[in-house]
C-alpha cells in the first residue's frame, strides 16, 4: 500500500480555534523524562524508564496588521494571550477544509484529525528588518496532556 505524503503547507497549529495567520512554518515537540535505573546487572550499559512527558511547539509567520481579520489569530491577539498567563487551546493537524486553492472565504476549519492540548504561550517574538517582511515567532509550552484529537 502507497503511503500518503503529508505537505509541510497542511499542517497547521491553532490557537483558541483559530489557524495562525499567515504560518510558514510549525511544529510540535513530544518529550519523554527519563530517570536512568541502570545498575550492576545491567552489564554497564544505561537502563532508562520513562518518568513523565512533556510538550512544546511553535509556529514561524509572516507579521500581518489585517484589522478585519476575524477567520485566523494575529499577532496582536497572540501578545495579548502571552500576557495574560492563561492557558490556551491547541490543535495541530490539517485544517478540516484544506485545499490546493488557498485560505477557504470562512477560514481554516479546526482539524478533525490530529492532537490537542492546552499551552502557556511562553513568547511572541516580532522581528522587522528592514526590506524584508515583518516576521512572527511564537513558542508554546504545553500544560498536561497532549492527546489526538477525538473524532466528533
Amino acid at each position: 500500500m502507497k503511503r500518503k505524503v503529508i505537505k509541510g503547507k497542511d499542517l497547521m497549529i491553532f490557537v483558541s480555534g483559530k489557524a495562525i495567520a499567515l504560518a510558514t512554518s510549525c511544529n510540535i515537540d513530544l518529550t519523554a523524562t527519563t530517570e536512568d535505573a541502570a545498575s550492576k546487572d545491567s552489564g554497564g550499559w544505561d537502563d532508562p524508564e520513562v518518568t513523565g512527558y512533556g510538550w512544546s511547539g511553535g509556529s514561524e509567520n509572516i507579521c500581518g496588521a489585517d484589522e478585519d481579520a476575524s477567520q485566523d489569530i494575529t499577532y496582536d491577539e497572540l501578545l495579548e494571550q502571552c500576557m495574560s498567563g492563561e492557558p490556551v487551546d491547541i490543535k495541530f493537524g490539517i485544517p478540516a477544509n484544506a485545499n490546493n486553492e488557498g485560505v477557504p472565504d470562512g477560514g481554516w476549519l479546526v482539524p478533525s484529525k490530529g492532537y490537542s492540548g492546552k499551552a502557556i504561550i511562553e513568547s511572541v517574538k516580532i522581528t522587522a528588518a528592514n526590506k524584508q517582511n515583518g516576521t512572527v515567532s511564537v513558542s508554546l509550552k504545553g500544560k498536561g496532556k497532549l492527546e489526538k484529537i477525538k473524532p466528533s
